[in-house]
């Protein structure tokens, strides 16, 4: 049995209710937020926290009335659910409104947190890398918002299935943008760290920002530019980053291998430094 916070109160996951007025059904006027945590502490909370802040004032969604105790709220759920290593997942709507498209909800907004445990560093992803595809960029142009619109991430990652690997990278006039739900590294053959410089193209991932910050750390060149498509196939290594996946290694991208399809030293090194930092 799962207990979660909708609107206020903890209740069991099957006696939770939202309005079918809800505008993050109706309109799918919503933002989220995925927070993991490692022995019962939360991996830069602050960043996500904050991100989910942007996210509300981007859309013109009043943040909910708990959201000066969203952090205290976040550990009770982890131990409401016996969760020590997972993660919780935070999703905010406008609210419950006839259903019009410019009417604002008069109440307050809907705000529901749900708790569930998985062992990150044991994915066979983070351990032996992903297979994945290229596709373009279908998405609207406001993927700096962490919005619950995500038909077509999944749309994406259900073709990738159906070929037989892992997930998709996205592409634009300029480059690749993102992964269906990640963003993207790239070493090139000199040993510089590239990924793509932040806009409203791609979603200023936390993990993606804490992993610029350990590669610093560690002496490492970084270069923030477009990756074009053309300069993953002589790829030194590239590899993944989000709040799930951590840091996942890919192995080929449509058919084509990465080095051999052998996970790469700076991937290993950086894997190794966000798996100390999460866990110290």
């Amino acid at each position: 049995m799962s207990i979660v916070f909708l609107n206020g109160v903890y209740v069991r996951a099957e006696d939770a209710r939202i309005s079918p007025f809800d505008r993050g059904f109706t309109f799918g006027e919503g933002v989220y937020e995925v927070c993991i945590a490692v022995n019962g502490k939360f991996v830069d909370a602050p960043a996500h926290l904050a991100r989910l802040d942007r996210s509300l004032a981007a859309c013109g969604i009043a943040p909910p009335p708990e959201k000066a105790d969203l952090d205290s709220i976040m550990k009770e759920l982890l131990g409401k659910n016996d969760v020590t290593t997972g993660l919780v997942y935070l999703q905010v709507t406008s609210g419950v409104s006839p259903r019009n498209f410019t009417i604002r909800p008069e109440r307050r907004s809907t705000l529901l947190m749900l708790a569930q445990a998985s062992d990150f560093e044991q994915a066979s992803a983070f351990r032996e890398g992903i297979h994945v595809q290229l596709q373009e960029d279908i998405r609207w142009l406001h993927r700096d918002i962490k919005t619950t619109m995500l038909m077509p991430q999944v749309m994406a990652k259900r073709d990738a299935l159906a070929n037989d690997v892992s997930d998709t990278l996205f592409y634009d006039e300029q480059g690749i943008t993102e992964g269906a739900s990640s963003n993207v590294f790239l070493v090139d053959a000199y040993g510089t760290l590239v990924t793509r410089s932040l806009s409203n193209r791609l979603l200023a991932g936390c993990t993606r920002e804490r992993i610029l910050d350990l590669a610093r750390g560690a002496g490492f060149s970084i270069e923030e530019r477009p990756i074009q498509r053309a300069e993953l196939a002589t790829a030194a290594e590239c590899f993944v980053t989000s709040a799930t996946y951590l840091v996942a290694p890919v192995l080929t991208i449509d058919g084509v291998s990465i080095a051999n399809g052998q996970i790469g030293p700076i991937t290993r090194t950086l894997q190794c430094l966000y798996c100390n930092y999460m866990n110290n």
